[in-house]
């Protein structure tokens, strides 16, 4: 065998190994936003947003998500929630123990983990956890009238919730983002 063979059969053997692109998220199937505070919506979890399907590619796939609270930009592999809302126009800035924001995103296929990235802004108070293929997540109702109210993933996903501590007016100084590996 010549060299120029034994280099491109070892080429064709390194390709055949690599992880194939089938393994990263191409899409994000659902993208859910429900709020819940103990005075504002009376302890229910109510849905806000919802959007899906998005194709992931270069540019920011969610601007403006959540009544306009977040950017929400994707790669195959990760997510980034960048704070664009103007705080002005939010009735709760500061999440006490009766206050949560969940953010439940499917993709095109099921994720094996997800974890907080090391580019989480320290004045989040978030957590990140898989959910099963099949989870079906119910609110009370919807900020915005004929919005659905109950949520089937599929291939699982994952969501994120942002709780007590959270001071969104220190994240907004900060420029505040959290990134989301999975």
């Amino acid at each position: 065998m010549k060299i120029t063979q034994i280099a491109m059969t070892f080429a064709s053997v390194v390709a055949l190994a690599a992880p194939a692109s089938a393994d990263m998220a191409n899409t994000v199937n659902n993208a859910v936003n429900s709020f819940q505070n103990g005075q504002a919506t009376n302890g229910a979890q109510m849905t806000v947003d919802a959007k899906g399907p998005v194709e992931i590619t270069d540019a920011v796939e969610l601007p403006g998500f959540a009544f306009q609270v977040y950017d929400v930009d994707f790669t195959s592999s990760s997510l980034t929630m960048t704070l664009v809302a103007e705080l002005e126009k939010l009735m709760i800035t500061e999440y006490d123990d009766t206050t949560f924001d969940r953010y439940y995103f499917e993709f095109d296929q099921e994720i094996a983990s997800a974890s907080l990235s090391d580019a989480t802004d320290e004045n989040f108070a978030a957590s990140v956890d898989l959910i099963a293929p099949g989870t079906t997540i119910t609110t009370a109702g919807a900020f915005v009238e004929g919005m659905a109210s109950e949520f089937t993933f599929e291939n699982g996903g994952i969501v994120i919730t942002v709780g007590e501590g959270t001071d969104l007016n220190k994240i907004s100084a900060n420029g505040g983002s959290l990134t989301v590996d999975f």
